[in-house]
Formats: C-alpha cells, structure tokens, sequence
C-alpha cells in the first residue's frame, strides 16, 4: 500500500510538472504579437506599394495656418497677424462657405484648392501689395487619434503619416498589445456621417499595399491590448515553490 500511494504521488507530480512546463511555454511566448512582418523574407524588396494619396484638399472647417514673406520685413508684418483661435491655435478658418478673410484681399476661396494651389494664389493677389513675396500654408487641426494599448493621444496628422508613423509617435504597441488586430476607424464621407471599420494585422507585410497605411484626417487607430501574462520570472518561481511543496509532501507523508 505505502508503494502504492508513493507511485501516485510521483506521478501527480510528474503531471504537475508537465503541465507547469508547457504553462511556461506558452506564458512567455508573446513574439506572435510584438514581431511585426513575420511572413516578410530576410533581405527582400517590395514592390507596387501603395501610393500616397494626392496631396487632399482644403475643407471647410480647416483652420490654416499662412505665413508671409517678403523683401520689406515691415510690412510683411501686417500680413502674419492670424485673426482666429481654435483650441489654442492661431490661424484662417475656412467658414461654411469654403472662405477665409485675409487683410488687403478679403473673402479668398479656400476649400478645393490644395495648400500649394492656395499659396500660389495668395501670392499672385498679394503682388500688388507687397513685392516679391513668399506664402506658405498649412492645415493646422487636422489631426489623428491613438486608444488602446498605446500611448493614448490626439496627433498633429503631418503629410504622409503612415500608420507606423503614428504607433512610433505613440510609444509603439510591445507587449501590451495585439499587433495582428489594429482596428482603424476612418470617415467614409465628407459630412462624418458614414465611418468604415478596418482590421489590420502589422504581422503581416500586406499593410504596405493597404490604402489604411497612409493616415486620413480624424482617423481613429485602436489597437487592442493583449491578454496579461506572466514575466519568466514569475512563472519560474511560480515553479519552484510548487515544486517544493509537492516533495516536501512527499517526503512528509513516506518518513
């Protein structure tokens, strides 16, 4: 009988055992959600990736910043006094109508042309006003959010920002998150209205052909966190003091 019961308890602790070494295993293997492309070959080239869109157009509702520049510093200044606020910001907001209200020109037609078409414009209307000037414009509030299991903040959205762009800028996903299951909210129309849902999985190299990988205005990036799991270190402990246990027990119960 005492061998009786000493075999069971060898082998419930083999078992035990087992069972904790496979826990170990799985517990420490997170690299399926932290290494991104996995399926990308060592030393390879990409071709036919997607595009960057066509540089957007102005929209209602953008707050722009212009910034003038000529040989006569003194009477550059007038035109650099940014009469609108948002949030903090100085700046030409574009009104329902598609219009800003600049000094000397008045209503001037924003919405539909592009920064550099805008530029261009200003600076021809200026040149009666101020000689060989200089215009630049920018939007200054469109921007993107990142929730999750990031660093959650609203970014400045610059030209060509890519989603990696904005997951680096956020502290980048590690351990904390699912790199297989982003989920990237996008406005589907120009009124807001309508919103698309996308799935996208950074462990996979077929995000460099998807038109999500160059972020849009008020786009939302959500990357779900990923389950808590024990460090190596916990679990190994974990380990040895269950094991402890059980041969203490052991030698307790045949001594």
């Amino acid at each position: 009988m005492r061998v009786f019961y000493h075999c069971r308890f060898r082998t419930a602790a083999m078992l035990l055992l087992g069972g904790w070494f496979l826990f170990l295993q799985t517990s420490c293997n997170t690299s399926k959600h932290t290494t991104y492309f996995q399926d990308m070959l060592r030393d390879t080239t990409l071709a036919n990736l997607v595009r960057h869109p066509l540089e957007t157009t102005i929209v209602p509702g953008d707050l722009l910043s212009i910034t003038v520049a000529s040989l006569s510093p003194e009477n550059t200044a007038l035109y650099n006094v940014a009469p609108d606020g948002v949030d903090g910001l100085k700046g030409y907001m574009v009104d329902k109508n598609g219009d800003i209200s600049f000094i000397k020109l008045g209503k001037v037609q924003a919405a539909g042309l592009t920064k550099v078409a805008l530029s261009n414009q200003l600076q021809k209307d200026l040149e009666p006003y101020l000689s060989q000037n200089v215009v630049t414009v920018d939007i200054q509030n469109r921007h993107v959010t990142m929730m999750g299991a990031v660093s959650s903040k609203v970014l400045p959205l610059t030209d060509k920002m890519t989603l990696l762009d904005a997951l680096a800028s956020s502290g980048d996903i590690g351990n904390k998150g699912k790199s297989d299951n982003i989920l990237l909210i996008r406005e589907a129309d120009s009124t807001g209205s309508q919103k698309t849902f996308q799935r996208l999985n950074l462990t996979d190299h077929s995000i460099f052909y998807s038109p999500y990988f160059y972020l849009k205005p008020n786009d939302i990036v959500y990357v779900e966190p990923a389950k808590p799991k024990m460090t190596a270190v916990s679990v190994i402990s974990l380990v040895v003091s269950t094991t402890s246990f059980i041969f203490l027990l052991i030698d307790r119960i045949f001594r």
